[in-house]
């Protein structure tokens, strides 16, 4: 069987192309991007990904360090994300540079940290991550920590919170109803296009491993809170935005992102309505937010 050299995938109606030229590289997708795969399709990113001896020193200007496996510099003005690990020694087991605006890119691999002839993954996590967050940051929109659930009457509704919130347990909740989808259980998109917002799934998933490449109108925005009882509290608008931030993921150190993000977020909360939902993690709760969907204008 021959193995796939171009690859497509759209998160968020944003398009990925990744193609490899060279035939000792095939390509391949981890099982959840797999989900995001589509035709050929006009890109708006094309990526090229090859085999190279990447330097154990980096001369040029750091930009932004994770404390991990990543750290982003600035190469003659264009992004330069580098992925070490000890295993692998000083040297990165992969490099890849962007154009300023993200539309063109390459992923470089260095030879004898992959398994010779298998297929690889040059957009695995966390790098796939990494260009939504930079494309979502130049005007597109943000991703936020969050479950995202369609109910049975296609209304979208998104359950923010931090790691230890809720989101998987109320997704699980979720699942088991009928005509409800669950776009994700840990990372939602947010875009504003055709005069309103929009919620989409991510291959980013949480411990409940839910992933759907959907998207649906962002009907409410929901605070997640545990608390000893059900109850849904309005939020004003400089409480969400704030909120909002804390879940989001704009890249930090640009402040052109950052201004677009807190703009695009005062824009959300005023056009969607906002609440905190304290809630007990049983099925009490999604029995309460079942009852204030009856209710003329969604949750109350």
């Amino acid at each position: 069987m021959q193995l796939p050299n171009r690859i497509r995938i759209r998160i968020a109606d944003l398009t990925i192309a990744l193609e490899s030229t060279d035939p000792t590289l095939p390509l391949q997708m981890g099982e959840t991007t797999a989900r995001f795969r589509v035709a050929d399709t006009k890109p708006d990113v094309c990526i090229r990904a090859s085999w190279k001896e990447l330097p154990a020193e980096q001369h040029d200007e750091l930009m932004f360090d994770s404390g991990g496996l990543w750290q982003l510099y600035n190469n003659e003005g264009s992004p330069y994300f580098r992925f070490a690990s000890p295993v692998f020694g000083a040297a990165p087991y992969k490099a890849a540079r962007f154009s300023p605006d993200f539309a063109v890119g390459d992923i470089w691999l260095r030879p004898g940290c992959f398994a010779s002839g298998a297929a690889v993954a040059p957009l695995e996590y966390p790098l796939d991550e990494l260009l939504m967050l930079h494309l979502l940051a130049q005007g597109r929109g943000m991703e936020v920590h969050a479950c995202g659930v369609i109910d049975a009457q296609g209304r979208g509704h998104v359950f923010i919170g931090q790691s230890g919130a809720g989101k998987t347990t109320l997704a699980r909740l979720w699942e088991a109803t009928t005509g409800v989808t669950i776009l994700s259980d840990d990372r939602i998109i947010l875009r504003y296009l055709d005069d309103r917002f929009w919620m989409y799934g991510t291959p980013w998933h949480g411990e409940a491993g839910l992933a759907c490449a959907a998207r649906a109108p962002l009907t409410h925005i929901v605070f997640l809170r545990h608390a000893s009882h059900n109850a849904l509290i309005p939020q004003r608008p400089s409480e969400a935005i704030s909120r909002l931030l804390a879940c989001s993921f704009p890249p930090f150190y640009s402040p052109d992102a950052l201004a677009f993000t807190m703009q695009f977020c005062a824009e959300l909360v005023d056009a969607v309505p906002c609440d905190e939902f304290a809630f007990l993690p049983d099925p009490s709760a999604l029995s309460y937010l079942q009852r204030q969907l009856t209710m003329p204008h969604g949750l109350k």
